[in-house]
């Protein structure tokens, strides 16, 4: 075994690895690069995360480089689950610490993933109303600043944020949640990493006003460390919003106390099957005038694509394959208001648009949406629905204007582009199929990766629409952002993380050269994608 694993394994809980298959387990996430780490750490506590995070820090302030790199449920698709350091998996901080009814609050540790949150807060009769994949970790939806909702608007997953611990590069473990200006100047006078933090990050924020105008003024995009905004916001002081969003980069999340809702009795869904890109365009306009909430769409050729794996939905076997599908929730408090709302959408809709209101009968229809999305994305063969750039916003009013360009890309390139997406956060996926094996399939990728992105930059888009850019894709952005933006983020990321033990290699730290020698010689395995 490895001296230093057998080192580590004498002064920790849990255990540390350096087996060459364990290693090749953590290699991968769901994007298409592989990083081989030196070691795989499972702590069994947060003590144990505090002595290998020291650790780190002691060997990297003698110039010796063993980052590491935080691991929930490994889902990242992007990259920033897999390093070549040490591979720091919470799956053993996974427990449900308590759950208070009366106030509405869940403590959890950050390696809980979203489903046993959900299905421990369903017996009370809440919910955390965070997107995501169930499989997902509480500490990677915060990391990759997942999408929510609160009371039907749009969000992200800062909003239900009361608490958090994080340890910093000093191994030392910091509450961070809202204090008041005063108390931040307070504890900057101490002489410690945490002091430090809060003296420098609030003088410094407060010197670069101009530029944090200009980090709001990208309010769509989760790119960089977007939270940055809100730290000095409302005349407090919050280190919340800047670990939301920054990819496991400054710390390590250890537990969280989250704001929780009851649970939506009985949605009525219902569904609108559109004949082209036009009929689209006005049904999307009335279900955002209605104030229908929860509003997917899908492009209807991917259901065309799902028989061929033996799926099918009955209701929209006659649409036509260049049309779309939208599934929405009448979501309101009254049974009378939800039917009110599904009548008028009804008298609005043109005869080309085909209604579909859940039922009985139907029910079944509407809760395999989901089932055969993963279908489609996970279907064998040569060319796989590799994830290379998911969820990219673009404005409301260019949404036409992007699927007929998406149309035009799809002819370029030979291969087919149907798309799904969130009419709320105005967010678009689309899965070409794309070769992950060898040099030409990854030129092609690049070369599809690089018009995409023009597309949504000409559309006034970001490619960051609802998660950060990771390692993949943080080279391709970077070039059109603001010089005095990147250097922002690197003065934050000096600040909090002064030796860069954390995750390096994202975020404005990524080098493409090193990027394209990590890409994978194959892709398999679990491709399932929330919306």
């Amino acid at each position: 075994m490895n001296k230093l694993a057998v080192y580590l394994n004498k002064n920790i809980d849990g255990v540390v690895y350096s087996a060459p298959n364990i290693l090749d387990k953590y290699s991968c996430d769901r994007s298409v690069l592989k990083y081989k780490p030196k070691l795989v750490a499972i702590p069994a506590n947060v003590a144990d995360v505090r002595r290998l995070v020291k650790f780190a820090n002691q060997l990297a302030s003698k110039g010796m480089n063993m980052p590491i790199t935080v691991r929930g449920g490994g889902h990242s698709k992007t990259g920033t689950a897999i390093g070549s350091g040490i591979i720091m998996s919470t799956e053993r901080l996974n427990h449900i610490q308590e759950i208070d009814t009366r106030q509405r609050l869940i403590r959890v540790q950050a390696g809980a993933t979203l489903g046993e949150v959900q299905a421990a807060l369903n017996m009370s009769g809440m919910e955390l109303p965070v997107f995501g994949d169930p499989k997902m970790t509480i500490g990677g939806l915060i990391a990759n600043c997942a999408p929510a909702s609160v009371n039907t608007r749009p969000s992200t997953i800062i909003d239900f944020i009361e608490d958090m611990e994080v340890v910093i590069a000093d191994g030392s473990l910091i509450q961070v949640h809202k204090i008041t200006s005063s108390r931040a100047d307070k504890i900057g006078n101490g002489k410690n990493l945490e002091a430090r933090i809060h003296k420098q990050l609030k003088e410094f924020l407060e010197k670069n006003q101009l530029i944090l105008d200009k980090v709001s003024d990208v309010k769509e995009s989760r790119s960089w460390y977007s939270g940055i905004k809100d730290v000095c916001a409302k005349r407090g002081f919050n280190l919340a919003p800047i670990f939301c969003g920054s990819e496991g980069t400054l710390g390590v999340i250890t537990e969280i106390i989250l704001h929780v809702e009851p649970i939506f009795e009985s949605p009525n869904f219902i569904a609108i099957v559109c004949d082209d890109i036009k009929s689209f365009e006005k049904a999307t306009q009335l279900i955002e005038k209605e104030k229908f909430t929860d509003a997917i769409f899908y492009d209807t050729e991917i259901f065309a694509d799902i028989e061929q794996t033996g799926k099918s939905l009955k209701f929209i076997k006659k649409a036509k394959k260049n049309g779309y599908l939208i599934v929405a929730n009448a979501k309101d408090d009254s049974h009378a208001k939800r039917r009110s709302k599904i009548k008028s959408l009804e008298k609005k809709l043109e005869k080309s648009h085909k209604l579909i209101v859940a039922n009985a009968e139907n029910k079944g229809d509407f809760i395999a949406i989901h089932e055969n999305l993963i279908a489609y994305l996970s279907q064998d063969n040569l060319e796989s629905r590799v994830p290379v750039v998911d969820q990219v916003y673009i404005p409301k009013e260019k949404r036409v204007e992007f699927l007929k360009q998406l149309e035009a890309l799809s002819d370029v390139h030979g291969m087919p582009m149907p798309a799904y997406g969130s009419i709320e956060y105005d967010t678009y996926t689309v899965r070409p199929k794309l070769r992950a094996d060898d040099l030409k399939s990854y030129k092609r990728m690049i070369g599809f990766l690089r018009d995409y992105i023009a597309i949504v930059k000409e559309c006034g888009g970001h490619v960051c629409g609802a998660a950060p850019e990771g390692r993949f894709l943080a080279p391709f952005i970077k070039a059109e952002t603001n010089p005095a933006i990147i250097e922002l983020n690197r003065k934050v990321k000096d600040i909090i993380d002064p030796n860069h033990i954390f995750n390096p290699g994202i975020k404005h730290e990524a080098d493409a050269r090193v990027i394209f020698k990590h890409f994978r010689t194959e892709y398999g395995g679990d491709l399932q994608s929330s919306y």
